[in-house]
């Protein structure tokens, strides 16, 4: 993404000419980018957390709130993954291409369910090893 934005600008500046389908390459990547990025941050326990509460709490408190926090999440990411899916379809359906490459809006679109899908498999892993394995 960054080499294709760096390019247009150079040809915008340089030869003043400006790829317009060059934004929507960009455009379209960043949501797949953003979700499976989202799902290996999961696997890694690299989101950020607010824990000045919960290093308060007792350990046992403590893993309490580390449960219900992954609930949380994958409640969240099963949400979006039934609206993503619902919008996919819809656009499929409908039949949305983008503006400037004339490409099926759904496969842009089609990062949010998978991408969700990912947060909750890593999620669903993530507790499998931090709280099943070690009982």
């Amino acid at each position: 993404m960054l080499i294709i934005v760096f390019f247009n600008a150079l040809s915008r500046y340089i030869v003043h000419l400006e790829f317009a389908f060059t934004m929507e390459i960009v455009t379209s990547l960043f949501p797949w980018l953003t979700f499976f990025g989202a799902a290996v941050a999961v696997k890694r326990k690299g989101h950020l957390g607010f824990s000045l509460l919960t290093d308060l709490f007792p350990q046992k408190w403590k893993i309490l709130a580390d449960i219900f926090a992954l609930f949380l999440m994958t409640l969240l990411f099963a949400i979006i993954l039934y609206f993503g899916t619902e919008m996919v379809m819809f656009e499929r359906e409908t039949h949305q291409v983008t503006p400037a490459l004339s490409m099926p809006s759904w496969i842009v679109e089609l990062s949010i369910p998978l991408g969700s899908l990912a947060i909750i498999m890593r999620t669903a892993q993530l507790a499998y090893i931090e709280f099943l394995r070690k009982e």
